[in-house]
């Protein structure tokens, strides 16, 4: 019956299939279905435990040395109520948390703690409960301006919990920044194997081994990064370790987690939709590393920086469903099995969604839901004079904005797709709302924009039929540099100094696509470029090899760095004076750069400056790309002449060793009709 409890003496075995859910004691709720067993905080809503085959508990309840996160779990449970030490290390090892800040304020985490418990729905088949809690203006400062519903779901014959919440500010609250949301997961330490990805899978040292205090590692620049000099597992000595590295972009992030090799267990975050994540299907986020921790990362700063909003102003209500996120355990007889197994169950998760059985109003079901349909071409005159098919796009909707402002928008819902050869699409499944269709496609420059809004209604189909996209352009194509697909992948990827290395997979051996997830080798520019800069002669050289993956600063040594200045030398057989020609420079990546081009003399008056960008920190994160950007730079021709031309490209900051900018495809047109 609903909102009635099971209630199952403690005593008492539960038979196999059976739901139950039973409240022991004053603090703790415990719901069974006879393959795991999870016990929760009550009202506090944070799971304390996940029987499950050999495990009384597959988290880790024996953290000695929490640092971060005791001290977030202290301040966020004292603000709601006084609780004593002991509640706290019971409960640190799973929890939500928001980091968040009034402006002008320093910067506070919130685990978005319930303070009444409630069962939504319970019947044979599942169970629905929920932590929530109401925000009031006596609470300002000390507790995220957001009411809070936690839900959990668990269903009879199902080897998991799903979970998500329903957060909303209303209007007239504070002014608050939220610069990241999740869910963590602190595991049992008999969890030594992590997967990611087919390729990405390998087994990992344990946070031990990170410890710089007792000389297990070594510090490296930032806090993150460590070198391993004396692992438990002598394997891994010398190797670097550092969470970026296990970064993934949202459109290939559905399964990771981690196995337990000696009881051949597997626990697994599911993530079967991308609607509630921000920033687009190219956003990266963190996903499982060394603790073991598994992470479900809802928002962030990662590889995007303060240009993605976080802002949530007085005057501006707000409400958004996380989830339902679905963690998965399984068992099997080998590593390899496990996670065959993980990926059946997120290929039959994501077949699920939405979901049938989420109780509520703010999660809308497939019925009251709709679909948007069409065909993307591009027209691009200078390299055919039909239409050509929009291969593989990605098409998606997302709140109202610019061409492009979906790269940066972190508070609605966002639906993407890839088109197919012909350029068709169908997005479905998508929240009824008022939403902007955005495109961009490998191979073209910039971003396209329907031409009116779309309002999505329950059960409607929108047909959008033929919709064309004309990239920039004004001339014919002098030259190039690079693939129009937003990342550096296909520039120089050095290989990493031999003493900071990282064996990233199961058989020690890299993968191409992968190249750049290793640490240091941003400094592998100095190595190859130790007093000269990089020259780039068109027509000669090749930017596969002759074109480093990141322009950043030189290492000078003393904590120093030195500016760069990078030269594309080209050939014109021609010159029109009077005419304007067209250079096009597009960022991957930038990170507190100064950008400055000048044509033929390295100390002549700059035509462009960028000023100073980014704060997506891809160099250092081991990221290959960050944020988009497209620069149209106008080159008069009196500028140029018959012969060898030279354009310098300058990055002038020097604040450290991963300032600069990632390209991601520079162009030089000729002026209009010539």
């Amino acid at each position: 019956m609903k909102n009635k409890l099971d209630i199952a003496k403690p005593e008492q075995k539960l038979a196999s299939g059976r739901l139950t859910l039973k409240k022991v004691g004053p603090n703790q709720v415990v719901v069974d279905n006879g393959i795991i067993q999870v016990t929760f905080s009550s009202p506090q809503g944070l799971i304390t435990g996940i029987k499950y085959k050999g495990f009384e508990n597959v988290l880790n309840n024996k953290i000695k040395n929490r640092g971060y996160g005791t001290l977030i779990f202290l301040c966020s449970l004292v603000l709601i109520k006084n609780v004593s030490y002991d509640i706290l290390i019971i409960n640190i090892y799973s929890y939500w948390d928001v980091m968040w800040y009034e402006p002008g304020k320093e910067q506070r985490i919130d685990l978005l703690e319930g303070v009444k418990f409630n069962v939504i729905n319970q019947t044979s088949e599942h169970v629905e409960i929920s932590f929530s809690r109401t925000w009031k203006i006596s609470q300002r400062g000390s507790l995220v301006p957001l009411n809070v519903d936690k839900r959990y779901i668990i269903r009879r014959g199902v080897s998991g919990i799903y979970m998500y919440a329903v957060l909303e500010k209303l209007k007239g609250w504070p002014t608050v920044d939220m610069d990241q949301t999740r869910i963590v997961f602190k595991l049992n330490t008999k969890f030594d194997f992590m997967a990611i990805s087919d390729q990405r899978q390998k087994f990992m040292p344990s946070e031990i081994d990170r410890d710089i205090t007792n000389r297990h590692a070594s510090p490296l620049a930032y806090k993150e990064a460590v070198r391993l000099i004396n692992p438990q597992n002598r394997i891994f000595k010398g190797q670097v370790d550092d969470k970026y590295m296990y970064s993934m972009e949202n459109k290939d992030n559905k399964v990771h987690g981690w196995i337990s090799s000696d009881q051949r267990v597997g626990f697994w975050m599911i993530t079967p939709s991308d609607e509630f994540r921000v920033c687009g299907p190219m956003k990266q986020e963190l996903t499982s590393h060394v603790g073991p921790t598994t992470l479900s990362m809802f928002t962030s700063l990662h590889y995007a920086g303060k240009d993605m909003n976080t802002t949530y102003t007085s005057m501006e209500p707000w409400k958004k469903v996380y989830g339902p996120v679905f963690v998965y355990l399984n068992s099997a007889s080998s590593p390899n099995r496990l996670w065959t197994d993980a990926k059946r169950q997120m290929v039959a998760e994501v077949q699920s969604w939405p979901y049938d059985f989420v109780n509520s109003v703010d999660y809308p079901l497939h019925h009251q839901r709709g679909t948007v349909k069409g065909q993307f071409f591009v027209m691009d005159r200078y390299i055919s004079k039909s239409k050509l098919s929009g291969k593989f796009a990605f098409v998606g909707l997302a709140m109202p904005g610019e061409a492009g402002s979906w790269q940066t928008e972190n508070k609605g819902y966002q639906f993407w797709t890839r088109a197919d050869r012909l350029g068709m699409f169908t997005i479905t499944n998508v929240r009824p709302g008022s939403y902007s269709l955005y495109a961009w496609v490998s191979g073209h420059i910039g971003d396209y924009k329907y031409e009116r809004d779309i309002t999505i209604t329950p059960g409607r189909e929108i047909d959008v039929g033929a919709i064309v996209y004309e990239p920039p352009r004004i001339g014919a194509t002098l030259w190039e540099i690079g693939i129009p697909d937003r990342t550096a992948a296909e520039f120089y990827i050095p290989d990493p100094d031999p003493t900071l290395s990282t064996k990233l997979y199961l058989n020690n051996s890299y993968h191409p696509q992968d190249r750049f997830r290793q640490y240091g080798l941003w400094d592998r520019y100095t190595a190859l470029y130790p007093r000269n800069d990089l020259v780039y002669i068109v027509g000669v050289s090749d930017y596969k090899k002759d074109w480093f993956y990141a322009h950043v600063t030189r290492n000078a040594g003393n904590g120093t760095c030195q500016a760069t200045t990078w030269q594309i030398v080209f050939s014109l057989k021609e010159v029109t004076k009077t005419g304007n020609y067209t250079f096009r420079m597009a960022l991957a990546a930038a990170t507190t750069a100064n950008l400055s081009v000048r044509i033929n003399g390295p100390t002549s008056k700059p035509i462009f400056m960028i000023g100073l960008i980014g704060q997506d920190n891809a160099i250092a994160r081991h990221g290959i790309h960050g944020l988009y950007r497209l620069y149209d730079i106008k080159v008069g021709g009196n500028f140029l002449t018959v012969g060898n031309n030279t354009i310098f490209l300058t990055q002038d900051r020097k604040w450290d060793s991963f300032t600069g900018v990632m390209y991601d495809y520079l162009r030089l047109e000729s002026p209009p009709g010539v």
